[in-house]
């Protein structure tokens, strides 16, 4: 029985500013899936540009924060292959308080895959390079939120070790 070696086909590596056009569609993906569940929450963003370059330089250059990208291994040596997802860490320092000690920890804001590229660990991988960012830059636990109707990425993240910590609600006025 011939045993195939596994090659990665793709990297995770940390955005840049010529990355912002490609990562328009992974934007659209994530907000139209977000809009498409609770419209009244996320009303329509425009078509163009759903975050603006100064919004990414930002990103990319605040020490606090970190914008991964996951790039498919190109075909053609010497070329860029596609972003096929990409995740958006911060970190955050809580003062102590009465009850709390201080503590820093990360939460991840957005994480993202390309529909085509899913079930290949994708998210997985850009979930484990968050983390290593996180623990490199002193943080000692990973926050995330998901929105009650992400019945798919409330799976995925149990699936990993996420435990629900409190419930946020909401009432209209």
């Amino acid at each position: 029985m011939t045993h195939l070696s596994k090659i990665p086909t793709f990297t995770i590596r940390q955005a840049s500013l010529d990355d912002f056009d490609a990562m328009g569609p992974l934007w659209h993906l994530l907000d139209g899936y977000h809009q498409g569940q609770d419209p009244k929450r996320f009303p329509g963003t425009p078509k163009d540009a759903p975050r603006s370059t100064a919004y990414i330089a930002e990103l990319i250059h605040c020490a606090d924060r970190a914008l991964l990208v996951a790039e498919q291994c190109p075909t053609i040596e010497g070329e860029r292959g596609s972003l096929i997802g990409l995740s958006l860490v911060t970190l955050k320092t809580c003062p102590p308080g009465p009850v709390f000690p201080v503590r820093v920890m990360f939460e991840i804001d957005n994480l993202v895959v390309d529909e085509t590229c899913r079930r290949r660990g994708v998210a997985r991988a850009l979930l484990a390079a968050s983390e290593e960012w996180a623990k490199e830059n002193g943080a000692s636990e990973m926050l995330l939120n998901v929105y009650a109707f992400n019945e798919g990425a409330k799976r995925f993240y149990e699936s990993l070790g996420f435990q629900p910590l409190r419930i946020q609600m909401v009432h209209a006025l």
